[in-house]
């Protein structure tokens, strides 16, 4: 089985010791493109994706790329106060938080900020380029902790999904190495064993990063597909039904 990984630190626990599948690196727009094709089977990808192909997946339980707070790693930066901004530049990169960030500036600022491919006042980031130029602006607004301070909940960014068409043996067989991985790198982080070269990025996966996928992520899902299905003026799904059988 061919599975998707985003090219993205916050993505290593889920392959830390995942063996026995062939890995295809991207970012998310391309992975999701991918994914659609079959040209990969499953992947680590945009929670988007599953609202505009509901019936092309299912989705591994408990697991899951969010955050209750701050995400550090989803970031509007600018050299103005949000107040000001009256432009942005998205990167290709983003799916999900292109959608997060037109919730935010509606429904927190009360204000719609058109997209531009420069001059713009702001900068969406995501992954690793956000982490890596969070320090370069005076102004740093994330996504994650605006969400979470809106509505107290937290926010699914990525969810993994396999193609409906996997067999069903195969795909639990995933979600139980994908859960092993991540438990062995948690384990293997806090005991010694691996070590990462930066700080931050210990802090961050350890302090900002939430890789389970409970009630909480599915109420967040719900309410950001509904923001989402009065936006596109496509039906959201019904979550519940979507994921992988047990």
């Amino acid at each position: 089985m061919r599975i998707g990984r985003v090219s993205y630190s916050n993505t290593i626990p889920f392959f830390y010791s995942l063996t026995g599948f062939e890995t295809v690196e991207g970012h998310p727009a391309d992975l999701v493109k991918k994914l659609r094709t079959g040209d990969i089977e499953a992947g680590i990808v945009s929670s988007v994706e599953v609202f505009f192909n509901p019936e092309d997946y299912l989705i591994l339980p408990d697991i899951s790329i969010s955050s209750r707070g701050k995400v550090c790693s989803v970031l509007l930066l600018s050299r103005k106060p949000m107040e000001d901004i009256r432009s942005v530049r998205i990167t290709p990169s983003s799916l999900t938080s292109r959608y997060l960030l037109n919730f935010i500036l509606k429904e927190v600022y009360g204000k719609r900020v058109p997209e531009v491919p420069e001059g713009e006042d702001a900068v969406l980031v995501i992954g690793d380029d956000a982490l890596s130029l969070r320090e370069e602006y005076e102004f740093a607004c994330d996504l994650g902790e605006e969400w979470f301070n809106h509505t107290g909940l937290p926010f699914v960014f990525a969810l993994f999904l396999v193609r409906r068409e996997v067999p069903q043996r195969d795909a639990g067989r995933l979600y139980r190495e994908v859960r092993a991985s991540v438990k062995k790198f948690f384990e293997d982080l806090e005991s010694g064993k691996v070590r990462l070269s930066d700080e931050f990025l210990n802090r961050y996966l350890f302090e900002c990063i939430d890789y389970s996928l409970g009630e909480e992520h599915l109420r967040s899902l719900e309410l950001f597909f509904s923001f989402m299905e009065r936006e596109t003026g496509r039906p959201a799904p019904d979550i519940s039904a979507l994921f992988l059988p047990l």
